[in-house]
């Protein structure tokens, strides 16, 4: 019921910031997103819709898939996976024929993540739930594509993964980078 409710929530915003300021309807975007951390993958179906030339609103909708390896802190192992999205804000710069961007995003994934520990030689594992609300920050360029309605663009990205509702035992949480591919199509 919670992961609906902030599901909900984000879906209200995102209605609401689309319907009270002005654009130009020849710039919305639809489009699909490679998202790459040291510890995972997140493949995203993505929705930008311009309030004015130098600004964007970005909702995105996807899946979590996280093989944390040895970076965690607290467990020897943890993989998992889970669905949420994001929805961001950018600022877009023109820079020769494409267009730097800086953007701020609050992702919220729902995971579960199955876990190993060994602790006095004792091996131990289950499995966790949390929610996890991930603020970070993007800039990156995007280039159009020679006749066409589509662009494509890289982006980094840093942020910080918090565990704000946890069922079962700690998992890890902590600073994040990414590389994000990406492309869209205008409508």
């Amino acid at each position: 019921m919670k992961v609906f409710t902030v599901v909900a929530v984000f879906l209200l915003i995102f209605s609401w910031m689309g319907y009270t300021q002005q654009s130009d309807p020849s710039k919305n975007y639809i489009g699909l997103s490679a998202q790459l951390y040291p510890a995972g993958f997140i493949p995203t179906g993505n929705l930008e819709h311009f309030l004015n030339e130098k600004e964007s609103v970005v909702f995105r909708f996807g899946f979590n898939f996280t093989d944390r390896q040895d970076f965690s802190d607290v467990n020897d192992s943890e993989e998992g996976e889970g669905f949420g999205g994001s929805l961001g804000y950018r600022r877009h710069f023109p820079l020769a024929k494409g267009r730097i961007i800086a953007g701020l995003n609050t992702d919220i994934w729902s995971m579960n993540i199955d876990w190993t520990d060994t602790l006095n030689g004792t091996a131990t594992s289950g499995s966790t739930y949390v929610l996890v609300v991930q603020p970070w920050l993007e800039g990156g360029y995007f280039l159009p594509i020679r006749n066409t309605k589509s662009v494509v663009g890289i982006t980094l990205g840093f942020g910080r993964e918090l565990n704000v509702i946890t069922s079962g035992d700690e998992v890890a949480q902590g600073f994040i980078g990414s590389v994000t591919l990406q492309y869209q199509f205008a409508l």
